[in-house]
C-alpha cells in the first residue's frame, strides 16, 4: 500500500466528515463515542481534554471478543499504536514514544516493570474483561495525572463501587470468550452486593491460547498462554459525600511465550493491595490514596525455544512496589479551580539467574543482575485551571519530583572460568563504581481552549515533561554475549548493557487538537491534531560489540531526538432507514522520530495507518465493516538492524448486541486471511529459535482470519 494511495483514501475521507455532501446534513445517526469535546481536566474529575480520547461502553464491549489484552482496547486511538510482547502483555506506543515513557495508570495507580524483558507491564495486571473505561490523554497530560512519563497518561479504570438506593441488592456477569486464531478460550465472573452504605464486588478471569497462525497458515511460535486475575472491592459510602474502598487483587500467569524474545515467562505472580478515600474539606475535595503491589516473576525457555522441565536458564525477578498520594481539589472565587498534590513510590527489585548445576558457562555461582535496587520517587504538584474569559479555558501545573536510584554489588556465574570472563570484568568495574543517582526533574503543562461557538473547540498549549532512566537503563551490567542478550525491551534481538551515568529524559513538547461538529445531534465531527517534541538525553543506543550469532551488543545512551506528528479522526451519517441508522468514520494517524546526533530513525515508529469504518445501528444491534490500511515501515532504526515491512490491507466484520440479560459481541478479524507481518512485531525469535537457527531473522507475522465470539450473561 503505496502513501499515496492511504494519503487519498483519508483525504476522501476527512472532506467527508466535514459535511461537502450537502444529504447528511439530515440524518441523525449513532455519535461516535471515542470523540469527546469537553473542558480540559484530570481523569480524576471524569472530564476528557479536547485532545484526549475516552474508550467505554459498547467499545469496551467489542475489544472483549478480540483480545484479553487491556492494552488491544485502545489499539484503534489515533495516535496509540501496540508493540507486539506477550499474549496479555503488549507495551504501549504513544505518539512514536513507547513502554516507559507513557504513564501507565491502573485505578490511579502506577506499577514498575520487574523484568528485564518488560514481560509484565502494568496492564498486564488487568483483565480487558474488568475494564470499565480507558482514557488516553497525550502530550499535554495534566501534571495531576502523574509523572515519570514524557509521552502522556493512559489511564484504565475498573468499575467503580455500587450502593444501592435502599436495602440489599444482588447482581452479577458471568462470561466467556472465544477466538479460533489460537483456539484460545476465557472466561470471566462479576458478583456484586450493594446496601446504601456498604458495596462489595468480586471479579475473576481466566484465559488460555495456543500459538496462532499467520495468513499463510504457519504456526507463530511462541504466542501461547495462560492467565487468570481476580479482584475483591469492598466500599463504604458512610456520607453522600465521602467514599472509601479497598481493593485486593492477584494475577497470575502460568506461561507465556514471547514470539519476539529469546527468553518466555514461565511464572509470574502478583499480589497488590489498594485503599482510597476521598471527601470534603472546605470548599474542596480531599483525596488520599495508598497501594502495595509485590511481583515474583521467573522466566526460562518455552517448548518452542527448547524448553524443558528443567535446565534451560532460569531467571528470577522480584519486585515490590509502595506508594501513597494525596491532593486537594478546591474552587477559589476569582481565580478558579486550585489543585495541590504529594505523592511517594517506591520500589525496590532483586534480579538473580539461579546456577544451572552441570553447565560449565551457568555455574557455580548465581548470576547476580540487580541486588537490593532501589528507585524512590517523591514528587509535589500545583495545578490552576481558570475561565480567563467565557470563550476561554486554561490549565497550569507545575510538578516537581526527587528521584533517587541505587543498588548493591553484583557476580557473574564465575569469577574465574573463561566463559564468563567478560562478565566477571564488568561485574568488577560495576562494583567499584558509584552507583547513587539523584535526579531533579520539572514537569509543567500549559494549555488552553478557545471555544468560539458550540461547534468549535481549539486546544493547544506545551509542556516538559520528564522520565528517569529505568532500573535495566541503569544498572544491566553483563557484558558477555548471553548476559547482555537476556536484556531486551524491545524485541530486535539485540542485548543490552546499562549505563550507571544515563542523565534523565526531558520533552519539551508544542500540541494542538482542533474539534468540530456541525452541530445536529450525532451528526458529522472532525478532530485533527499535530505535535511535536524535542526531547534532550532521549535513551537511545550506540553499538558496543557484537552477539554470538552476529546481532548487535548495544548500550543505552543519551542522545537527543525529535518526534513529530499529525493524527485525525472523523465522522458522518450516511443514510437513515428502517434497516437502522448507517456511519461512516475513520481514523488516520502518522509518526516520525530521529535521533538529532547521529541521524538514524529511531525504533519502532507506527507507519502511517487508517481504519475506517461502515457502521449500522438499529436498536440494540449493531454490525460494523472495517478497513484497516498499513503502509510499509521503510523509515527504521539502522543501530538495531530494525526490519523492513511491507503495506497491507485488511477486512475486518464486528457485530453485537443484546437480548434480555445477554450480551453479544462477534468479530471477524483479517476476513480475507491476508498474510502480513506486524510493524512493531520485532524479530520471530521463537520461529528462529524452534527452526534451528538456520534461518536469517524474520519479523513477526500478524495473525490469520480469526472468528471470535464474546458472550455475557447478567444475573
Amino acid at each position: 500500500m503505496k502513501k499515496q494511495t492511504l494519503l487519498c483514501s483519508t483525504a476522501a475521507t476527512i472532506l467527508a466528515s466535514m459535511g461537502l455532501a450537502q444529504t447528511a446534513a439530515a440524518q441523525a445517526p449513532t455519535e461516535l463515542p471515542p470523540i469527546e469535546a469537553q473542558d480540559a481536566g484530570t481523569a480524576a474529575e471524569g472530564g476528557v481534554a479536547v485532545s484526549g480520547t475516552e474508550i467505554t461502553g459498547d467499545k469496551v464491549e467489542t475489544g472483549l471478543a478480540t483480545s484479553s489484552d487491556s492494552l488491544q482496547l485502545i489499539s484503534r486511538v489515533p495516535g496509540v499504536a501496540v508493540q507486539s510482547n506477550g499474549g496479555i502483555a503488549s507495551l504501549p506506543v504513544l505518539r512514536g514514544l513507547a513502554d516507559d515513557r507513557v504513564g501507565i495508570l491502573v485505578d490511579g495507580q502506577q506499577a514498575t516493570n520487574y523484568c528485564p524483558n518488560h514481560m509484565n507491564p502494568v496492564t498486564s495486571y488487568i483483565d480487558a474483561s474488568r475494564v470499565e473505561r480507558i482514557i488516553v490523554t497525550p502530550t499535554l497530560s495534566p501534571v495531576s495525572m502523574g509523572g515519570d512519563n514524557i509521552a502522556g497518561i493512559i489511564s484504565i479504570e475498573s468499575r467503580a463501587p455500587e450502593f444501592s438506593d435502599g436495602g440489599v441488592e444482588v447482581s452479577g456477569e458471568v462470561g466467556a470468550t472465544y477466538r479460533s486464531i489460537s483456539n484460545g478460550i476465557g472466561a470471566s465472573l462479576q458478583a456484586n452486593v450493594a446496601g446504601e452504605k456498604v458495596s462489595a464486588r468480586y471479579e475473576a478471569s481466566w484465559n488460555k491460547a495456543d500459538n496462532y497462525k499467520s495468513g499463510a497458515g504457519d504456526e507463530v511460535r511462541s504466542t501461547l498462554y495462560q492467565n487468570y486475575d481476580q479482584s475483591l472491592l469492598l466500599a463504604a459510602r458512610p456520607a453522600d459525600d465521602v467514599l472509601l474502598w479497598v481493593r485486593i487483587s492477584q494475577q497470575g500467569v502460568p506461561y507465556e511465550g514471547f514470539a519476539n524474545q529469546r527468553m518466555d515467562l514461565t511464572d509470574n505472580k502478583s499480589t497488590s493491595v489498594q485503599v482510597h478515600g476521598e471527601g470534603p474539606l472546605g470548599a474542596g475535595i480531599l483525596t488520599g490514596e495508598a497501594s502495595w503491589r509485590s511481583v515474583d516473576h521467573e522466566m526460562n525457555f518455552l517448548s518452542d525455544k527448547g524448553g524443558a522441565a528443567t535446565g534451560g536458564m532460569p531467571m528470577i525477578t522480584e519486585g515490590e512496589d509502595f506508594s501513597a498520594k494525596v491532593s486537594y481539589d478546591t474552587p477559589v472565587e476569582g481565580v478558579g479551580q486550585v489543585r495541590v498534590g504529594a505523592e511517594m513510590f517506591r520500589a525496590s527489585m532483586d534480579d538473580y539467574w539461579p546456577a544451572v548445576p552441570g553447565s560449565m558457562m551457568m555455574s557455580p555461582l548465581d548470576y547476580v543482575n540487580i541486588n537490593d535496587g532501589e528507585r524512590n520517587r517523591t514528587g509535589v504538584w500545583g495545578e490552576w485551571e481558570a475561565n480567563p474569559a467565557p470563550q476561554w479555558s486554561t490549565l497550569l501545573g507545575v510538578r516537581y519530583e526527587h528521584v533517587k536510584m541505587d543498588t548493591g554489588e553484583v557476580q557473574p556465574y564465575s569469577w574465574t572460568s573463561m566463559m564468563s570472563m567478560a562478565d566477571a570484568m564488568a561485574a568488577t568495574a560495576f562494583n567499584a563504581a558509584d552507583r547513587k543517582r539523584d535526579d531533579d526533574n520539572l514537569d509543567v503543562t500549559a494549555k488552553a481552549t478557545w471555544r468560539p461557538s458550540d461547534t468549535v473547540a481549539l486546544e493547544f498549549g506545551a509542556a516538559q515533561k520528564t522520565r528517569s532512566p529505568n532500573f535495566y537503563e541503569r544498572y544491566a551490567w553483563g557484558r558477555g554475549s548471553m548476559a547482555a542478550s537476556m536484556t531486551n525491551m524491545t524485541g530486535d534481538g539485540t542485548g543490552y548493557v546499562g549505563d550507571i551515568n544515563l542523565e534523565p529524559e526531558v520533552a519539551r513538547s508544542l500540541a494542538a487538537t482542533l474539534d468540530w461538529s456541525d452541530g445536529a445531534e450525532n451528526g458529522r465531527v472532525l478532530r485533527v491534531s499535530g505535535w511535536a517534541s524535542y526531547v534532550s538525553d532521549y535513551i537511545d543506543a550506540d553499538r558496543i560489540g557484537s552477539l554470538k550469532d552476529g546481532s548487535p551488543m548495544l548500550q543505552f545512551a543519551n542522545h537527543d531526538a525529535e518526534l513529530y506528528g499529525l493524527e485525525a479522526i472523523g465522522s458522518m451519517p450516511v443514510w437513515q432507514s428502517k434497516y437502522g441508522d448507517t456511519r461512516l468514520s475513520g481514523t488516520v494517524s502518522w509518526a516520525k522520530g530521529e535521533n538529532q546526533d547521529t541521524g538514524d530513525n529511531l525504533y519502532n515508529i507506527a507507519p502511517l495507518q487508517g481504519l475506517f469504518a461502515l457502521e449500522n445501528r438499529k436498536g440494540v444491534w449493531t454490525q460494523a465493516l472495517e478497513v484497516e490500511l498499513v503502509d510499509e515501515k521503510d523509515t527504521v532504526s539502522a543501530v538495531r538492524n530494525e526490519l523492513r515491512t511491507p503495506g497491507y490491507v485488511l477486512v475486518h466484520l464486528r457485530a453485537g448486541g443484546e437480548i434480555g440479560r445477554v450480551r453479544f459481541a462477534a468479530a471477524v478479524e483479517n476476513l480475507l486471511d491476508q498474510d502480513y507481518d506486524l510493524p512493531l512485531g520485532g524479530i520471530a525469535f521463537g520461529d528462529y529459535k524452534y527452526g534451528g537457527r538456520v534461518d536469517p531473522f524474520h519479523q513477526v507475522a500478524g495473525p490469520g482470519r480469526s472468528f471470535n465470539l464474546s458472550v455475557n450473561v447478567a444475573f
